[in-house]
């Protein structure tokens, strides 16, 4: 019988709610990308959802910053350069040339592309069920994708490769990460590499885009949309993914994440009319499929 208590209920809904926000933000970037810069864009939505989680773990969760051996620090910033410079931008990036529902597809397929990192590196085996999860992701994907969309998206495809090369960064971190968020906690590890990550984004904003003379210079609407981004986008998402964690397995907190892709596709029609095609929905269906395949659990026997 599956599991009903009030523990598992409440961190369902926090991975519910966290998945959902993902998939605004997908939505949301599409919206506003063509009125600035990928690098400027990342740099002040994560900036901001930084300097509130910041706030949360000093005055909310009264905890200080655990003392880290100086290779540990090395290694989270390489860390942190992967999952919050390099995947914002990418993410950003693609944004600027392929659908909301489209990207949201390619990054649902994060946790599979997880699983394949840490089955190369040793840390995860690849079980049968697993192998066909991931033969169901790509065709989930390839049909997604295979649809022509020249007049509302000319450059898709590369729009396409950009969100998978921001999805393997983001896996990279949920696959190297994980030793350091045991050993450290998830707050303290997701502050660092983000401070880390948004600093060499503003580096590169700087040198590239003027984010201080032009690539932020935003209306009123935008300025609220780059706050949805930053404060629920990507503070309140990544507390959220966090307190689920701590309140079921990953296993039931990842099964949450087509929830991604469905939030993208709607307000995509909604914002940006994008339209809702068989493509879309079929490849939403195959992917979904195959995160649940990935992580079916064969029965024991017993005997």
């Amino acid at each position: 019988m599956p599991d009903t208590s009030p523990q598992t209920i409440k961190g369902i809904f926090f991975a519910c709610l966290s998945t959902s926000l993902g998939g605004m933000t997908v939505a949301l970037t599409r919206l506003i990308i063509h009125d600035t810069g990928p690098l400027s864009l990342a740099f002040i939505r994560y900036g901001l959802g930084a300097v509130v989680l910041l706030g949360i773990f000093y005055l909310v969760q009264k905890r200080q910053f655990p003392k880290m051996p100086g290779r540990d620090m090395i290694i989270l910033a390489v860390i942190g350069i992967v999952m919050f410079a390099s995947f914002p931008y990418f993410m950003a990036r693609a944004l600027e040339d392929t659908t909301a529902a489209r990207g949201a597809l390619v990054f649902t397929t994060l946790p599979l592309i997880s699983m394949v990192l840490g089955a190369i590196f040793g840390i995860e085996r690849l079980s049968g069920m697993k192998m066909i999860a991931v033969v169901v992701a790509i065709a989930g994907t390839t049909l997604a994708l295979s649809e022509r969309i020249e007049d509302i998206a000319p450059n898709a495809f590369r729009g396409d490769l950009y969100m998978l090369a921001g999805t393997m960064g983001a896996a990279s971190f949920n696959v190297f990460a994980r030793k350091s968020l045991q050993t450290y906690g998830n707050m303290p590890v997701l502050l660092y590499t983000m401070f880390i990550g948004i600093t060499v984004l503003f580096g590169l904003a700087l040198v590239y885009e003027a984010p201080l003379s032009g690539s932020l210079d935003f209306d009123a609407m935008g300025w609220f949309v780059v706050f949805m981004l930053g404060v629920p986008g990507a503070a309140l998402m990544m507390f959220t993914w966090s307190r689920a964690l701590q309140l079921i397995t990953p296993t039931q907190a990842t099964i949450t994440v087509g929830l991604n892709p469905l939030t993208a596709i709607l307000l995509g029609a909604v914002l940006l009319s994008e339209p809702i095609t068989l493509h879309v929905l079929g490849g939403f269906i195959l992917v979904v499929l195959a995160v649940i395949l990935a992580h079916v659990r064969p029965p024991r026997v017993t005997g």
